[in-house]
C-alpha cells in the first residue's frame, strides 16, 4: 500500500513537471511570436528613408542642410547668501536684533543674447547644433538709517576681528554683478511620435564661465569707542569655469497652421574650478586706508545646472520649401547649484574660520528666438 502511494506521488510530480515545461515552452513561443509581430508592424509603418519614427525637423528642398538661430534674452538673476546688512526698527542696544530684517541686493532685469548654428545630417535624421549664450547681470541696493534715530543697521560682511568688526553703521551699500558665458554642443534627433507631437532627445557638452563680483561699502561706523565717520570697503570675487556632459529633451506640441507649444528641459554636470577673493579695506576718520584682509581661495568642484523652457512657436516654409523660418517666445529658467562660494568670515576669536557654499544662482526671464533653415 505504502509503495503504491509513493509511485502515485512520483507519477504526479513527473506529470506536473511535463505540463509546466510544455506551458513555459508554449508561453516563450507566444512571447517570441508577439515580439516578432510588433517588429513587423513597426517595419510596415516605416517613414521615408527607412525610419520607424520619421523626421520632425524642418526639411528644406535642395538646401545646404544648415540652420542658424538668434535669441534676445531679458533675464533676471537671483542668488542666496548675499544679505549685506541687518536693520532693526528700534534703538535699544540691549536687544539689537529684535524686530529686525536682512537687507538683500535688488536684482534687476538685464539684456543678453544667444547665437547658434547647426547642421542637419543625413544619417538617421540626426542634427548637430552649437550655441553661445552671453549676458551681463547686476543688482544694487543702498540702505541707511532714519534721521530720527529709531533704527539700527548692522554690517554682515566685515571681518568680526577687524577694528570695526563689532559695530553698527549708518549707511550700507551693495553692488553685485555677474558675467555669464555658456557654450553648448548638441547631437540630437527630432522625430514624430504622433501627427501633432515631436520629440528631440539630445546629448552633448557644455562649458560655462560664471564670474561674479560683490562690492559692499559701510559708512559712518560707530565703534564701541564712539568713533563716527569711518568707512569699510569690501571687494569680493567668485569665478567659476567648468566643462561636462549635458542631456536634454525638446518637445513640440502642434496646434495647427504652423503654431505649436514647446517645452524643453536639460541637465548638465560640469567639473571645474572656483577662484574666490576677499579684500577688506578699513578707512579711519582721516580717510587713510588700511587693508585688513586679502584672502584668495582656489579649489575644484563639480557643479550641476538645470535648464527649462516653455513657450509658443510659429513655423513657416516658403519659396517652394527651399527655406524655413521659425519664431518663438517663451519663459526660460536656469539653476546653477552651489555657485555662491564667497568667503565669509564668522569668528572674532578664531579669525581663520569661514564658510562657503551659501546659496544657489538662478536666472529666469523672457526669450525671443528666431531660426532660419537653408
Amino acid at each position: 500500500m505504502h509503495s503504491n502511494i509513493n509511485k502515485m506521488w512520483l507519477m504526479s510530480a513527473a506529470s506536473l513537471v511535463a505540463v509546466t515545461s510544455y506551458v513555459n515552452a508554449d508561453g516563450d513561443s507566444a512571447q517570441m511570436r508577439n515580439l516578432e509581430n510588433r517588429v513587423n508592424a513597426l517595419e510596415q509603418k516605416k517613414g521615408m528613408g527607412g525610419m520607424i519614427n520619421p523626421n520632425g525637423r524642418p526639411e528644406t528642398t535642395d538646401g545646404w542642410d544648415f540652420f542658424i538661430t538668434a535669441d534676445v534674452l531679458l533675464w533676471q538673476a537671483h542668488e542666496g547668501g548675499l544679505g549685506f546688512a541687518i536693520e532693526s526698527d528700534q534703538s535699544n542696544l540691549n536687544t539689537p536684533l529684535d524686530h529686525s530684517h536682512i537687507e538683500n541686493p535688488h536684482f534687476e532685469y538685464d539684456w543678453g543674447f544667444r547665437l547658434g548654428a547647426g547642421y542637419n545630417m543625413s544619417h538617421d535624421g540626426w542634427d548637430l547644433y552649437a550655441n553661445w549664450t552671453h549676458i551681463n547681470m547686476h543688482s544694487h541696493h543702498h540702505e541707511d538709517v532714519d534721521a530720527d534715530g529709531d533704527e539700527l543697521l548692522w554690517p554682515v560682511w566685515i571681518h568680526p576681528d577687524s577694528v570695526f568688526g563689532a559695530t553698527r553703521v549708518e549707511e550700507a551699500e551693495a553692488h553685485w554683478g555677474m558675467h555669464l558665458n555658456m557654450i553648448d554642443l548638441e547631437l540630437g534627433r527630432e522625430f514624430f511620435t504622433s501627427k501633432w507631437l515631436t520629440l528631440r532627445p539630445h546629448v552633448g557638452l557644455r562649458t560655462a564661465w560664471i564670474n561674479q563680483h560683490y562690492d559692499v561699502d559701510y559708512e559712518h561706523l560707530l565703534t564701541s569707542q564712539g568713533l563716527l565717520g569711518s568707512k569699510v570697503d569690501l571687494d569680493m570675487r567668485n569665478k567659476y569655469w567648468g566643462l561636462g556632459p549635458r542631456f536634454g529633451l525638446n518637445t513640440q506640441w502642434g496646434l495647427g497652421s504652423g503654431w505649436s507649444i514647446f517645452g524643453d528641459a536639460a541637465f548638465s554636470l560640469l567639473y571645474g574650478c572656483f577662484k574666490t577673493a576677499f579684500h577688506e579695506l578699513d578707512r579711519s576718520l582721516s580717510g587713510i586706508g588700511s587693508p585688513y584682509a586679502a584672502v584668495h581661495n582656489s579649489f575644484r568642484q563639480t557643479a550641476a545646472i538645470t535648464d527649462l523652457q516653455l513657450g509658443l512657436r510659429w513655423d513657416h516654409m516658403f519659396s517652394k520649401d527651399r527655406y524655413h523660418f521659425g519664431i518663438q517666445a517663451g519663459w526660460e529658467h536656469h539653476m546653477f547649484f552651489s555657485q555662491n562660494q564667497l568667503t565669509h568670515f564668522v569668528d572674532d576669536a578664531e579669525i581663520g574660520n569661514f564658510v562657503l557654499n551659501q546659496g544657489d544662482l538662478t536666472t529666469q526671464g523672457w526669450t525671443l528666438s528666431a531660426r532660419f533653415d537653408f
